[in-house]
């Protein structure tokens, strides 16, 4: 069974204006005579996977069984023309559109008036089975209105995923994981994955944040790309023997960040990046250790369905 606890699908206007102005001054200054204007109108439709079709296309290639449905809200600083609430009942409709397949969360920014109550109305009511929070966007994650949001995640025992690490580009906050300790040490029932636990640079900061919660999980995202390198398999088997050893395994979460717009990351990437995680065991053998094949089958879904409250169908397409 595997479970990909990252994943992005994305419909018209989701994203805000500024990131495609962003991209298309980009595109424009790798070509002389280009001009923003000239291409921004090509950049959204790249990004676009309106009913999930492609995301579960890509999911029957490489073998996942359900994939955790992230929407993001970017919040008051940026404009987008979707309002929040189309964006996270976009999620739910993918899920129903596929089920058993699709884990949808909501995603909302706790400064937008009345977070708290509308993020109550997509667990209670989609239902969503968690939250994703991005405080890269502008806010304090240890600030009143962000706790207004963990207490309704712990009345109903949803984990909230916090990305960490490097943020996107626009977003001038490196998402330092020491910053949810005082979270965690607040609110102990809460349980939270560090989304991307902390990549490039923050596995260790990540494992202080686990070490002061056992509610507290790491997924492990962008450690692999589709371009990653035997070397690179081989750091991140050494971070999850570290992990292992300190938190346990069954706190640690596979996931891709898949995007599944036409123009993203590309029909290859997410069957490469599984495959790239599978042979982590060989080579933690290159390096000295052992990651054992049950460890490997928490890791891939085992500890996300648990921490879900999720059962696969017996009817999925992947690798029971």
């Amino acid at each position: 069974m595997i479970i990909d606890c990252h994943t992005h699908v994305l419909d018209a206007g989701f994203w805000p204006r500024e990131w495609f102005d962003h991209v298309a001054a980009d595109w424009a200054g790798r070509a002389p005579g280009r001009r923003p204007e000239m291409v921004r109108h090509r950049v959204e439709p790249g990004l676009l996977d309106p009913d999930g079709d492609r995301m579960v296309a890509a999911m029957d290639r490489a073998g996942v069984d359900a994939a955790v449905l992230l929407p993001w809200d970017w919040g008051p600083d940026f404009h987008a023309r979707a309002s929040v609430e189309r964006v996270n009942e976009h999620a739910l409709a993918v899920a129903a559109r596929h089920p058993g397949r699709i884990i949808p969360f909501a995603g909302v920014d706790p400064r937008r008036p009345g977070a708290a109550e509308l993020v109550e109305r997509f667990l209670r009511d989609g239902p969503a089975y968690g939250v994703k929070l991005y405080p890269a966007c502008g806010w304090d994650p240890a600030g009143p209105a962000a706790q207004a949001v963990y207490d309704v995640c712990q009345s109903f025992d949803v984990p909230v995923l916090f990305h960490t690490g490097h943020p996107l580009p626009l977003l001038d906050d490196p998402g330092d994981p020491l910053q949810l300790l005082p979270v965690v040490r607040r609110n102990p029932a809460l349980r939270v994955w560090l989304g991307h636990a902390g990549a490039p640079d923050g596995f260790d900061a990540c494992l202080a944040v686990a070490a002061a919660s056992e509610r507290v999980s790491l997924e492990l995202s962008v450690w692999l790309w589709s371009d990653s390198t035997a070397a690179d398999v081989e750091r991140l088997a050494s971070r999850v023997v570290a992990a292992r050893d300190s938190v346990g395994i069954g706190r640690l979460l596979f996931g891709s960040d898949h995007v599944s717009g036409p123009r993203t990351r590309g029909e290859s990437f997410l069957p490469t990046v599984v495959d790239l995680f599978t042979s982590l065991p060989d080579a933690a053998r290159r390096i000295g250790h052992r990651i054992t094949g049950d460890e490997m089958n928490a890791m891939l879904g085992r500890n996300a369905a648990r921490q879900l409250h999720w059962t696969v169908p017996t009817s999925s397409v992947g690798r029971q």
